[in-house]
């Protein structure tokens, strides 16, 4: 047992699936925006300096920016930060705020549900276009997105179990 009554075994797999969504919700938005930068930096530099284009920065740089932003939705999530929702629920008094804080989360789920079914539909529909100077499939940003959004199912589910603990006094 550990310090908070949580078994040992229980606490060791929420810190792994804390540093999964950490490394989905940070680590790799932190990388895709290197990227981001790097690949619009080095074609505004070949078409000003040596005339030459670079025709697979833009595509790179969208699909570079897509995954930012899809995964960077999945650090906010785990930070408590998606969309100004904390700013709002953390001014209520003590009792409405956990209410509220509870249905927030089921409707950050039921979002991210309707978000994930649309992805979904978007991979089903988009199998056969590709981004004309890579030749990769255009479904791989959707695919990006259902990922992101099973992530921040996950992280609601796991921060509505902990307010619930901690409401039970767990």
């Amino acid at each position: 047992m550990t310090l908070s009554g949580a078994p040992v075994g229980r606490h060791r797999m929420m810190s792994r699936l804390r540093r999964i969504l950490d490394l989905i919700g940070s680590d790799l938005p932190a990388v895709l925006l290197t990227i981001v930068l790097l690949v619009v930096s080095a074609d505004v530099f070949l078409r000003t300096v040596l005339r030459v284009s670079f025709h697979e920065a833009h595509d790179i740089a969208i699909l570079a920016f897509s995954g930012v932003v899809w995964f960077g939705v999945v650090g906010a999530s785990l930070n408590n930060q998606l969309f100004g929702v904390r700013f709002f629920v953390d001014r209520l008094p003590r009792y409405p705020r956990r209410c509220l804080q509870a249905a927030t989360h089921v409707v950050l789920i039921l979002i991210s549900l309707a978000v994930l079914r649309a992805a979904i539909a978007q991979v089903e529909t988009a199998r056969f276009t590709v981004y004309l100077a890579l030749g990769w499939p255009k479904w791989i940003v959707s695919a990006a997105l259902a990922v992101a959004m099973v992530a921040v199912m996950v992280i609601q589910i796991v921060q509505l179990r902990d307010l619930w603990h901690r409401r039970n006094g767990r």
